[in-house]
């Protein structure tokens, strides 16, 4: 039902809502309980919002004692009807609130208070309250989330004649708002005091001094303030976490995340009972003594539980087993004051040591990452996991400099992301936002380190990123990391010139798919990508390139021991099935111009000829099984497919896949792009992020293939303009770049084979315009003869107009009448630049054959033909 809401500024409002039991809408909204049953009210914002929640009640009611009500907040629609909602989050960071469901306790009151929950909900389309209290009801006059910050303008734009993907473009435009973060955004998620620091039951936070801790004793004070006290060791992101419970007056041992299943299993370790003799409510001294694999705890000096046979393996890092860093957090409701930190190697040596008091609070939000961010950075996904990935920046990057243009978060990222790098030179690919620079001598945090394709990645960023900022520094200042990574990769290449990294390194974008075995596709195309950036870097150094040559040599390996040149297709590994699919690797293959043309190639890569969704992987054991469709892997084969001038078949992969997402009917739109989905078109799981960067490839394809436009210098002092035809009348793209203000606009009429490019090119910019596959640029009556398929255009404070003619398939038929030549095709034909040419492929597997021809005399019989 939908009624009036009253709106609150900077905030968000629901629009709509249902009910069950007993609940009246008339005036405010009035939940009633009996002595039996439970009323409840679901509240739809109709898209993804995010902010600091907030709750006004007008009138509390009961038989005397409190009123008890649950708040639960959803970004997907199964969530919803979750007890714990499409949470809890207990990966990567404390950048958002890691539970979805809060319990709060009102008293009777007739007058209006307001609830303002103490953590961020960074992304929820629904929020559900119940009220639980038997013989009681609660009126709400107001709720809805605070916003954080106002939302970037999209200062670049793209629109077309196709509506879907207008909506496609802008949804995904909201994703890269949604997942970028401004400096100084994030709450803090610990408060420290003069007594010590509070820390609330949410994600376990490691100190990253210690993720390569092995043996060690641990000792802290606590004092209980609410449900119970939780600390954990062994830990980076999964580890061994202890509860003590005070009204249960027990402690329970977990291994994993947290105390409870989420993406990855928890197992109970133990639980052992208190005795009443041991105060809990005053300060409590604990001991945990990790030695080889048993972990025992003491509290005030009494042994309460040993755990022998442990063998816990770090999710992150690669490091040994039963290694890993202290950790305070909890599960929701617990509420706990720490002070007088240390741990103390077995050697007697201290490893570290803090009092959690005022005077180390800075120290103690950046030992543990809960402080603000202090650089604006883009984040995986806007509810979760809200960390910062050189794979997912690597498609944030374009996206962000063809829609908000938030050059800042880039630069961010990538200074965050580049500081953590190994002795050895494995670049930091991982990290949470509110970690700082590192500049520590000792080697940096594990958790930085989760990928060799996401560092290789995170070096075509910030290429990326150059090229179209103009930003010179930010190469001089990463450089030298950036030769230590490569120089680090290529110690793994073995005698076959591929890449062999480590299982630890050989993880990708799917970590429940595992770690890829063998030579892996993606870390050797990556690292091909890495080495051509590095190449095209060198210019802004002016120093000598040593990276092409290398990166020949690898292209060649990869063909020769990965590619099946029978099937068409780039294998997963040299060990995986040779007629598996892995869309992604398959895609980015032709992308970065590894795979060379196959008539294969384009049905692999184009939406299944059966209406049905994309899968990642066919074939391919382990893999497949997942039966995952992903937007990450589907934005590698859109590219691929606009690579191949197939601009028809992109789009339809583009409107399968991300017309889903887009249709404001769905149950589960959120206004944005979606992490991954089942075949059904459903979110994978439950806590599926429905506003998750890695899937913006939409908002950098469409302007980047559509429109052609993209900078051939960095900074936009020369740009190319190359459309690829999809079947669209108009396209308009409009960029404001450091050389200034850059707009294509196209007027197509792909069924008689005419049309115009209409450029804007700045004064001291320089463009390069190319004519469409299969078409050229007509030139004036009196310059007939210069007809070509690219002109140059200087720039200048005028718009200029080119014309386009298709060129029709059965040119060569020039003895024919004009009216016995076919009409234009809608289908793009591959013109090639070579002197002579024999079969070309085009679209839909269809080979052309052209007798020998010489450029000059193609031209002469082009304008012939038009003319």
């Amino acid at each position: 039902m939908t009624t009036k809401l009253k709106k609150s500024r900077g905030s968000s409002n629901p629009s709509k809502w249902t009910w069950k039991g007993t609940v009246d809408v008339t005036d405010n909204f009035k939940l009633s309980n009996a002595e039996e049953g439970r009323s409840e009210i679901t509240f739809d914002y109709e898209h993804a919002v995010g902010g600091l929640p907030f709750i006004e009640t007008s009138l509390v009611v009961s038989n005397g004692g409190f009123v008890e009500i649950e708040v639960v907040f959803s970004e997907t629609f199964a969530g919803l009807h979750s007890e714990t909602g499409d949470g809890p989050f207990f990966l990567f960071s404390n950048a958002m609130d890691t539970y979805r469901v809060h319990t709060q306790t009102l008293e009777p009151s007739k007058i209006r208070k307001l609830i303002q929950l103490p953590f961020a909900q960074r992304s929820q389309r629904c929020q559900k309250i119940i009220l639980k209290t038997p013989n009681s009801s609660v009126s709400i006059a107001s709720l809805g989330c605070t916003h954080i910050r106002p939302p970037n303008p999209t200062v670049n734009t793209f629109s077309c004649s196709n509506e879907k993907l207008n909506k496609i473009w802008m949804d995904g435009v909201r994703t890269v708002d949604m997942c970028t973060v401004e400096a100084g955004e994030t709450t803090e998620a610990w408060e420290v005091t003069e007594e010590g620091t509070r820390i609330l039951g949410q994600h376990w936070a490691p100190c990253r001094h210690g993720t390569r801790w092995g043996d060690a004793t641990v000792d802290f004070e606590v004092k209980i303030e609410k449900g119970g006290a939780s600390w954990g060791v062994h830990m980076v992101a999964n580890g061994l976490i202890f509860c003590l419970d005070i009204a249960e007056r027990s402690l329970a041992a977990f291994e994993g995340l947290s105390d409870t299943n989420g993406v990855f299993p928890s197992i109970p370790r133990g639980q052992w009972t208190i005795s009443e003799e041991l105060d809990l409510e005053d300060w409590i001294s604990v001991k945990t003594v990790t030695k080889g694999s048993s972990v025992s705890v003491q509290l005030n000096r009494i042994e309460i539980s040993t755990i022998e046979n442990l063998d816990i393996h770090p999710i992150l890092g690669g490091s040994g087993n039963n290694t890993g860093s202290v950790a305070f957090g909890g599960p929701q409701g617990y509420i706990s004051v720490f002070r007088s930190l240390q741990v103390t190697g077995f050697a007697g040596q201290i490893l570290y040591r803090n009092n959690f008091l005022l005077e180390d609070k800075s120290r103690t939000f950046t030992d543990f990452a809960v402080g603000t961010n202090a650089l604006a950075c883009t984040v995986d996904g806007a509810k979760r996991d809200r960390a910062l990935f050189g794979g997912d920046l690597f498609v944030m990057c374009r996206s962000i400099c063809y829609s908000t243009a938030n050059m800042d978060a880039i630069l961010g990222s990538i200074k965050l992301l580049t500081s953590h790098q190994t002795e050895d030179g494995y670049l930091g690919n991982l990290c949470p936002i509110q970690a700082q620079v590192y500049t520590d001598t000792e080697e940096p945090p594990t958790y930085a380190f989760y990928s060799l394709s996401y560092a290789l990645l995170l070096v075509v960023a910030i290429k990326d990123y150059w090229m179209h900022s103009g930003d010179v520094a930010v190469i001089q200042s990463v450089w030298t990391r950036l030769e230590k990574l490569i120089a680090f990769t290529d110690r793994f290449t073995d005698a076959r010139g591929l890449v062999m990294a480590p299982p630890p390194l050989s993880m990708d974008w799917f970590p429940i798919g595992g770690t890829i075995y063998g030579a892996s596709g993606k870390v050797n195309l990556a690292f091909y990508d890495a080495l051509r950036s590095m190449s095209k870097m060198c210019s802004a150094l002016d120093i000598k390139d040593t990276f092409s040559a290398r990166a020949d040599l690898l292209k060649d390996s990869i063909l020769s021991h990965l590619w099946n040149g029978e099937a068409g297709i780039m294998r997963m590994s040299d060990i995986s099935s040779e007629t598996g699919i892995c869309q992604d690797i398959n895609a980015y293959a032709i992308t970065t111009g590894v795979a060379p043309p196959h008539s294969k190639s384009i049905a692999t890569l184009a939406a299944p000829k059966d209406s049905t969704l994309p899968r990642a992987f066919l074939g391919i054991d382990r893999w497949d099984q997942k039966r995952i469709v992903s937007p990450y892997a589907s934005g590698f084969a859109a590219e691929a497919l606009f690579e191949r001038s197939c601009g028809g078949e992109a789009i339809e992969l583009l409107e399968r896949v991300w017309g889903i997402m887009a249709d404001g009917t769905n149950p589960n739109y959120s206004g944005g792009h979606w992490e991954a989905l089942k075949p059904d078109g459903t979110p994978i799981t439950d806590d599926t992020s429905l506003m998750h960067g890695w899937s913006t490839w939409p908002v950098y394809l469409l302007p980047r293939y559509l429109g052609g436009v993209q900078p051939l210098e960095a900074g936009w002092s020369s740009f190319m303009v190359k459309p690829v035809l999809a079947s669209l009348d108009t396209v308009d793209v409009q960029l404001s770049t450091p050389a200034g203000k850059i707009g294509v606009h196209l007027d197509i009429q792909e069924s008689v084979g005419a049309g115009d490019i209409k450029v804007t090119v700045p004064l001291g910019s320089h463009a390069k315009v190319f004519a469409p596959e299969g078409w050229i640029i007509v030139h004036s009556e009196e310059n007939a003869g210069l007809d070509s398929l690219s002109q140059d255009i200087v720039g200048q404070e005028a718009e200029v107009s080119i014309r386009i003619r298709f060129v029709s398939e059965d040119l060569e038929a020039s003895d024919s009448t004009p009216s016995e030549r076919r009409k234009p095709s809608k289908k793009s034909v591959t013109f090639v630049n070579a002197e002579e040419t024999e079969n070309i492929l085009v679209c839909g597997d269809k080979k052309l054959h052209r007798r020998s021809l010489k450029r000059p005399n193609i031209l002469k019989r082009l304008h012939r033909w038009l003319t």
